[in-house]
């Protein structure tokens, strides 16, 4: 009699404890992740005594555990992925900066200033495409750009083209440099 008695104490003790819990949540939102909490931890109250009867108690606790180390490791693996992809991202930012100032200091080997270096990567990290708007640095150089016709390729920039095509290993065609003043 005192198992039952104990029984019924803990479930009426657990109902009024869930009733002031959700009477104190802040947003209806709340209530239903609360409700199906508590409705498994119902579920186990109710079925602890039935089960202590087979001598499955302990075996239902070991299961509960079990259940919550693998949700544990679940969200482990989820953490772990996003973190992954994460540190990804910002690899893959730094990588674009350092081959930026590298195409910065090759052309400046061409007498050409970069004013804007864009880099396109590919999910391995290879260079996919690369975008420089360029100016002359020396007034020879200026000199030179404006003894050619308009349209014209200038030695410098075709220069840069190949070397950057030959170094990073990417078609010319993928290699846009523009010539500003």
């Amino acid at each position: 009699m005192e198992v039952v008695y104990g029984w019924v104490k803990n479930l009426v003790c657990f109902y009024i404890f869930i009733t002031a819990v959700l009477h104190l949540l802040p947003k209806e939102s709340y209530r239903k992740y609360v409700r199906f909490f508590t409705g498994l931890l119902l579920a186990i109250l109710v079925l602890t005594p039935v089960l202590s009867l087979f001598g499955n108690r302990e075996n239902l606790y070991e299961k509960i555990e079990q259940m919550g180390f693998f949700q544990e490791m679940e969200n482990l693996k989820l953490d772990t992925a996003y973190l992954e992809t994460s540190q990804q991202k910002i690899y893959q930012e730094e990588y674009e900066k350092a081959i930026c100032m590298d195409i910065e200091q090759m052309g400046k080997r061409q007498e050409l200033q970069a004013k804007k270096v864009e880099v396109g990567l590919t999910e391995e990290c290879l260079v996919k495409h690369i975008y420089i708007e360029t100016a002359f640095i020396s007034e020879d150089s200026a000199k030179q750009k404006a003894a050619f016709a308009k349209g014209a390729e200038y030695p410098q920039v075709y220069e840069l083209q190949k070397e950057l095509a030959k170094f990073y290993q990417v078609d010319e065609e993928e290699i846009e440099i523009v010539v500003k003043e």
